[in-house]
């Protein structure tokens, strides 16, 4: 089975218990409001892909006076019929309405019109993209769907030191792959084990430097706004404190990254 079905028999398996578990509110969703509010405009539309169960819906229907029109895109088709229960549920925003797409983000990001979007946004979902190849296409295409002054938004998981320390051993086989494979895998790629039911499954995962961050993303055409750590939803300038990594970057024709 290939990285991509793995992740999505995962996924399918656990759809019920990510629905019912995911639902935290999380702050770099807080961070992404702000940038679609920022925007000022009345009517908007967005692209989240690794959407999952839905729970940046919650955030969206806190936006009043917006217009959204959203494009939910998952790989997993039950974690899906979890986020089409949420748009339709009894407490479903009005000024929201949904398109539902279960496919791979890197085959539906081929069929886009250009400029089809005002934000992109994956949430925890760019790390389990296999190949650099991959990664490529999409920020160069997300560029391309993109309406001028558009951005593009992601958070995703960094090497703290906590998670070296738990995954040390699968760091290690990493590395060892790496050396092996004369560099041809990236060493930052990681199989992480995660129970599922009576099974202990492997999902992969491709933890982002920053520098790295930034060479897709500048490459791909984007004005670089903001590129940092978190450590508990906020900035910090310690990588083996933070748990996470954030990247805001704008299409813009005027601005010339530094």
């Amino acid at each position: 089975m290939d990285i991509k079905e793995s992740l999505k028999s995962f996924y399918d398996a656990q759809a019920e218990k990510y629905y019912h578990t995911r639902n935290k509110h999380r702050a770099d969703a807080d961070i992404f409001l702000n940038e679609i509010e920022s925007s000022e405009k009345k009517t908007i539309s967005v692209l989240e892909f690794g959407c999952g169960s839905g729970r940046l819906l919650a955030h969206l229907s806190q936006l009043k006076g917006i217009t959204i029109h959203y494009t939910w895109v998952d790989i997993s088709k039950n974690l899906l019929s979890f986020a089409k229960k949420q748009i339709r549920g009894k407490n479903a925003a009005k000024n929201i309405t949904a398109t539902f797409v279960c496919d791979d983000i890197v085959h539906y990001l081929k069929w886009l019109k250009q400029e089809s979007f005002d934000f992109v946004i994956g949430i925890a979902s760019f790390q389990h993209i296999p190949t650099i190849q991959e990664r490529f296409f999409v920020t160069k295409n997300a560029y391309r769907v993109l309406t001028y002054e558009g951005k593009l938004l992601m958070s995703n998981r960094s090497f703290s030191r906590w998670f070296l320390k738990k995954y040390q051993k699968d760091f290690l086989h990493s590395l060892k792959r790496y050396i092996l494979s004369f560099g041809r895998q990236q060493r930052n790629d990681l199989m992480i084990p995660r129970k599922n039911g009576n099974t202990i499954d492997k999902r992969f995962y491709h933890i982002y430097t920053l520098s790295e961050l930034q060479k897709i993303v500048s490459l791909s055409g984007f004005i670089i706004e903001k590129l940092c750590y978190l450590q508990k939803w906020k900035e910090t300038a310690s990588r083996k404190k933070a748990q996470n990594s954030l990247i805001i970057a704008k299409k813009s024709i005027f601005l010339k990254n530094e």
